[in-house]
């Protein structure tokens, strides 16, 4: 199994059921995209190009989805949360 699977399945629930389901739909929009363990979390790359990462944080009780170009991003932005990070 890879490591970033196991980060996915080694999690609690309700982070491990929230982690495969955006696992399963980034696979399912983005059919050529490749899941990969960097900085000790799930990444999800297209080629070499970074697409998004996940991440489970119990401290704050939430999971994220982080894009890294996200400022091309024109959707949902209302809900988009980018907590001092850039954008």
């Amino acid at each position: 199994m890879k490591p970033a699977e196991e980060y996915i399945l080694n999690q609690p629930e309700p982070y491990r059921g929230i982690l495969i389901h955006l696992q399963m739909q980034i696979e399912l929009t983005l059919p050529e995209v490749e899941l990969k363990y960097k900085w000790n979390i799930p990444c999800f790359y297209i080629g070499k190009s970074p697409i998004c990462y996940l991440n489970a944080s119990h401290k704050k009780q939430f999971v994220d989805i982080a894009f890294w170009n996200s400022a091309h991003l024109t959707k949902h932005l209302n809900v988009l949360i980018s907590e001092k990070r850039k954008g």
